[in-house]
């Protein structure tokens, strides 16, 4: 199958008949996300489905004109690069479905807000900011499923698998006739080979390093048992046996932990008072908070002093902080 050129979009080919999507630019900070489309089948579906394909509405459109009309979207969990334009998909006549209890934040802007705790810190302004930079806009109608439940449309089975390491209703898909698994946001956010990203985000309270470490060993067990193709949201297609996302995920959180591991001692010698989170978000150790501005940099802040707070309690050098 010839593929179609459209401007802002990269479409590859996992299989013959699944095909992932990556919008190359994005108009903010956490607009989008990589996902997979499912094409008709004889058999199969009738109509193409769509799984956490957070794209802008106008490539929506792009899609649909191409392989649509699509029956169901499938969304991961409801961080913003994951629900933002997801609207746009039921306006076009797809079902949503969302692991609870984030699937009343595609719902509501409020629940967002309240959900992931941004009320203990943040204005609600700033998330309506947020929001609005991102161009976030509820859905009508979405609906709930529980992490780990298997997902039938016609006769195509799709397995979740929750990995809350990253939030508390994050799950991956296991495509068990094409032998694919899609972890989602779990922290492989390589673009290509040697290229790095971020790694495994857990800027929550409701986030467990310890957790996300038993979800990365779970992950690759089921890559090297049931499939052969590797996609998340934000990185390359991997093929069986190729098991290096899971090493670069696990070396990504030792990385950050030996980042606040050298805080501690730097501040130990520095501070002769006790050491207080600001000491820490001073030192730009994750994001370049300096130069961000207004409330954007509020919300780095917040999601730092987490990851800090996550690592401190990890850390040997540091255990009555």
């Amino acid at each position: 199958m010839i593929l179609p050129q459209i401007p802002n979009l990269e479409i590859k080919h996992i299989t013959k008949e699944i095909l992932l999507v990556h919008q190359i630019k994005t108009p903010y900070y956490f607009s989008c996300c990589d996902g997979l489309i499912v094409l008709p089948k004889n058999g199969r579906s009738k109509l193409a489905i769509a799984l956490d394909l957070n794209i802008e509405p106008n490539l929506i459109d792009e899609i649909n004109y191409h392989y649509g009309p699509f029956s169901n979207y499938v969304c991961t969990h409801g961080h913003m690069d994951h629900m933002a334009h997801v609207h746009h998909w039921e306006d076009l006549g797809a079902i949503i479905h969302a692991p609870i209890p984030e699937n009343t934040y595609l719902l509501n802007l409020k629940n967002f807000y309240l959900g992931f705790g941004f009320n203990e810190k943040l204005d609600f302004s700033l998330i309506t900011k947020f929001a609005e930079n991102n161009k976030y806009h509820p859905c009508k109608a979405v609906r709930p499923f529980i992490p780990g439940a298997k997902l039938t449309f016609e006769n195509f089975t799709i397995e979740t698998i929750s990995f809350k390491g990253h939030s508390k209703a994050h799950v991956g898909f296991l495509l068990p006739s094409e032998k694919i698994l899609h972890i989602s946001c779990l922290g492989f956010d390589q673009p290509k080979p040697r290229i790095d990203g971020f790694g495994p985000w857990y800027g929550f309270n409701e986030c467990s390093i310890d957790q996300y470490l038993k979800d990365i060993d779970s992950a690759e067990s089921i890559f090297l048992e049931d499939a052969q193709y590797l996609t998340s949201s934000h990185a390359y297609i991997v093929k069986h046996p190729d098991s290096s996302p899971f090493s670069y995920m696990r070396n990504k959180i030792e990385k950050n932990q030996s980042i606040v591991d050298h805080a501690i001692l730097t501040l130990k010698k520095t501070n002769n008072y006790k050491i207080e989170i600001n000491d820490f978000l001073q030192m730009d150790l994750f994001f370049p908070k300096k130069k961000l501005k207004g409330f954007i940099a509020e919300m780095y802040s917040y999601w730092e002093s987490i990851i800090i707070y996550k690592h401190i309690e990890r850390s040997k050098y540091l255990k009555n902080y």
